[in-house]
């Protein structure tokens, strides 16, 4: 069973535009009638419309005295909320009209921005989010204009919502998740902050709930849930409803002892009339009788769905009677009363078809019109084919006939020229088995030469790593004796860094060695990418400076990564190397990373010659066409990129280029970040 996501998002839609946004006065005579639209308006957000009404009948016989258009501005405002609150829905929008022209004459943003935001909220009062969208989008620019976060938050959640309806539910979610962000940032200035916030948690667990991601989603149920018991607003409804949703997800994992508890809690609170969630509580009650079916616990799921059909009739809810007959039909069916369930799904198709047939009311008369057209058109067509049909038929024998003799003798003819074909067939099937086999015997010649090749490699790269290391040793030992800041030091640091880019190239032969071979591992380890950033580039840093290339980072804090570090640092400095080979003298290469979702990326851009398309598609493949020499006859051994590649998919991660031809190239490493699911977020 699933349940309408507009109903699984709930009726938050009852705190109405005006009574969210506080209305200010911009004028420094604030008088009576200001007053008197203040207090109205904190009744309206206290759900207090007895009070609110009274109010307004005062400021009625004030406002023909007023001159201030401010004012008459913020009576428009106010009166157009109080009477969408009595149902009175065309005069809600005449007021709304008036509202806007006045904001329009005054000019100023904010009312501006609170006459489009009336029209979206009287559009989705009525589903119409077609109309709404607009609306929405026009009072987000102005908001903007005031950079008011507040209510640039609310507009985030209502698009949130929209997008939900639309099921993208990913857009919904990015829409909430901003909306959480910029109200979690005001939530001590108004109470009515706080409610948004576990509202966002909320939506955003329920976009979860739908990409079927439920671990996420009830992690933003919770926190939703956990935020709403200590929050100062009015809790008992919104808790009502997660606790609901939280049951629903329980569900969806088969895990029925939770998600009959946490039901039952969402249950006992939506069907209380205070909270005006009967429908809500209705749902959940179906909802819950499908699981007591699953269970096997007839009885129960009956006596639910008779609750839920009680509460309907007598309350007389506007609520989809086919959800109700639905779910029954399914448990007559698992009970095997053929003939309850069939009168379930008897009057389910019959209160579907009437819904369709509501909603198509305004096109079937043209669609009937158009097809008895259609069909006295096709009447003449047959009677003019009947006519010829007695000719037809005569002609076809005819044809039948001749035809029948022209096949038997192809048939002959192709018998003939099949046998020739099969004998010629069957010696270039003789022919093709011989090649086959001698091109086998070539293929395993050819492998056990590659083997040799890289066992010749793997021999030599290990004769060279230990030379190399022992020139490092002795190296070190000389630049300690050398004095500090003199020319020998410099010696020492490029002898050292030579060193170092040679055991780089070294271990990228060994570990194409072992690609090759299949036994490619890493050794993963936390660790902190900003210092094997930082360690990668005092490798190069002696061969930038010879060419006058500054390296430039911005850094953003990051958590630790789970990496194997030497082989990580190796990506880096092969990419470094590579900008500076590419680049310019005098130019920059610039290093940045971040955090995206749940990765970390790593960006490092030359402004070097590029890389052409046909270049592009290749530069990461071993032993393509893309190699070549650098802007200073630079020379390169063809395998760096490819190994790059390989460690950073062995990470699990993805490495990408994007280059302009003569205007450089930018590579992207995007690494994911250790899981941080069960992380506890506090507030």
């Amino acid at each position: 069973m699933s349940m309408p996501p507009l109903r699984l998002i709930s009726t938050f839609l009852l705190i109405t535009w005006v009574g969210f946004f506080k209305v200010e006065a911009k004028k420094s005579d604030f008088n009576a009638t200001d007053s008197l639209l203040q207090d109205c308006i904190k009744h309206l957000d206290n759900y207090d419309n007895t009070k609110a009404f009274e109010l307004m009948d005062e400021v009625d016989r004030l406002i023909p005295l007023e001159t201030n258009r401010f004012t008459i501005a913020d009576y428009y405002s106010v009166k157009s909320s109080l009477e969408g609150r009595r149902l009175n829905y065309e005069e809600q929008f005449g007021l709304l009209e008036k509202f806007n022209k006045q904001a329009i004459e005054i000019g100023d943003a904010e009312y501006i921005g609170n006459a489009f935001l009336g029209f979206a909220s009287y559009y989705e009062h009525f589903s119409d989010f077609k109309k709404a969208l607009p609306y929405f989008l026009k009072a987000l620019d102005q908001f903007k204009k005031l950079n008011d976060e507040v209510r640039i938050a609310y507009l985030y959640n209502k698009l949130g919502l929209i997008y939900y309806a639309d099921d993208d539910f990913l857009t919904a979610k990015n829409y909430f998740m901003a909306s959480f962000v910029l109200f979690s940032r005001h939530k001590n200035e108004l109470v009515v902050n706080e409610y948004w916030m576990q509202n966002a948690l909320s939506n955003i667990g329920l976009c979860y709930k739908n990409l079927k991601l439920y671990r996420k989603s009830l992690s933003y149920l919770f926190m939703a849930y956990e935020f709403c018991k200590t929050a100062k607003f009015e809790k008992e409804r919104p808790m009502s409803i997660i606790e609901s949703n939280i049951g629903v997800v329980y569900g969806e994992l088969n895990n029925f002892d939770k998600a009959i508890y946490y039901l039952k809690l969402g249950i006992k609170g939506s069907t209380d009339p205070k909270n005006e969630e009967l429908n809500h509580g209705v749902e959940s009650t179906i909802y819950l009788s499908a699981i007591y079916s699953k269970k096997g616990d007839f009885i129960e799921a009956e006596r639910l769905l008779e609750e839920a059909r009680v509460i309907i009739q007598n309350q007389n809810l506007n609520f989809p009677l086919v959800v109700y007959y639905e779910e029954l039909a399914k448990l007559y069916y698992q009970k095997k009363d053929y003939k309850g369930a069939f009168l379930a799904k008897e009057n389910y198709l019959r209160l579907n078809d009437s819904l369709e047939r509501l909603d198509k009311k305004t096109i079937y008369g043209k669609q009937f019109l158009v097809h008895d057209l259609e069909t006295q058109m096709m009447e003449i067509q047959i009677l003019e084919k009947e006519k010829n049909l007695q000719t037809q038929e005569k002609m076809g024998f005819i044809g039948l006939a001749m035809a029948s003799i022209l096949i038997i003798f192809l048939v002959y003819r192709n018998l003939n020229k099949i046998r020739v074909q099969h004998q010629k067939l069957g010696d270039l099937n003789q022919l093709i088995n011989e090649q086959k086999s001698k091109l086998s015997e070539a293929n395993k010649h050819l492998e056990k030469l590659n083997q040799n090749k890289t066992y010749l490699l793997q021999s030599v790269a290990h004769d060279l790593r230990s030379p190399i290391g022992n020139i490092i040793s002795l190296n070190g030992l000389l630049e300690a004796e050398s004095e500090p800041d003199s020319e020998e030091i410099v010696f020492h640091k490029l002898i050292q860094n030579s060193c170092l880019l040679s055991l780089n190239i070294i271990e990228d032969i060994l570990d194409q060695s072992m690609i090759e071979r299949g036994k490619f591992q890493l050794k993963k380890t936390e660790a902190d990418i900003q210092q094997l950033l930082e360690d990668s580039i005092k490798i190069i840093e002696l061969r930038a400076h010879s060419k006058g290339i500054e390296i430039k980072r911005q850094y953003s804090q990051l958590p630790e990564l789970l990496l194997d570090q030497d082989r990580i640092k190796r990506v880096f400095i092969n990419i470094l190397m590579n900008a500076i080979k590419f680049s310019p003298r005098n130019s920059v290469i610039e290093i940045s990373e971040y955090v995206q979702s749940d990765r970390c990326i790593i960006s490092i851009k030359d402004h070097g010659i590029g890389i052409n398309d046909q270049m592009l598609s290749q530069i990461f493949d071993k032993n393509s066409n893309a190699s070549r020499e650098g802007t200073e006859k630079e020379g390169t051994i063809g395998i760096g990129l490819s190994i790059t590649r390989s460690i950073v998919e062995g990470h699990n991660g993805i490495i990408r280029v994007e280059s302009i031809p003569n205007s450089g190239s930018t590579f992207y490493i995007e690494l994911p970040i250790l899981d941080t699911n069960d992380a506890v977020l506090t507030f």
